[in-house]
Formats: structure tokens, sequence, C-alpha cells
């Protein structure tokens, strides 16, 4: 099992749209398709940067789950949608983690 941490930084300007698309079109989706959101969080700066975690059995399954999402319809209808004035997102940072095997909970 991996985990991918996903973070985005808002176009200036924007936070508040990304806030709304993620709320409106990104979840659903990922629920739609059974990916497994760890957490979610927004940064309390005033910047509201996006973070959360993703559980993947490994990083086929994550590339097939991503590629799904992506040719998804209505994940192009939402991105046309939101973005008629512009990327929501100034920056998308994703970062594969696994748990090394000498930590023991």
């Amino acid at each position: 099992m991996i985990h991918e941490l996903r973070h985005y930084t808002p176009a200036p300007g924007k936070a508040d749209a990304l806030a709304r698309r993620f709320e409106e079109h990104v979840l659903p989706l990922l629920a739609k398709y059974g990916f497994k959101v760890h957490d979610y969080w927004e940064t309390t700066d005033g910047a509201r940067e996006i973070w959360y975690v993703m559980e993947w059995a490994d990083e086929a399954a994550m590339k097939a789950g991503w590629d799904m999402f992506r040719d998804d319809p209505a994940w192009a209808a939402a991105k046309a949608a939101t973005e008629t004035d512009g990327p929501l997102s100034a920056s998308l940072r994703s970062i594969v983690l696994k748990r090394p095997g000498y930590f023991r909970r």
C-alpha cells in the first residue's frame, strides 16, 4: 500500500472558487470511483491551500485511478466550467509515500 499527499496552491484570487470546485465536483467524483481519501485540510493563513492524503494499492493503481478520473466527462465539464476566467490552481504537487518497514505503530 502507498499513500499520495496532494497539495494545491490556489491561483491569485481563486481560493474560494478552487475550494468550491473541490466541494461540488472533485470530492463527489473521488467518491464515485471509490478513491480512499484519508483526510483533507486547508491552511489557516488565508491562502487556503488544499492538502489531502489518498490511499492506493500501488503506483499502478494510482496511475489508473487518476487516468480514469481525468477521462470522466463530468470532470472535463466541471474543469471547463470553473476555469472560464483562467486556471484555479497555481500549482499542484503530488508526493507518493510508503511506510518504512522500521516504523511500528
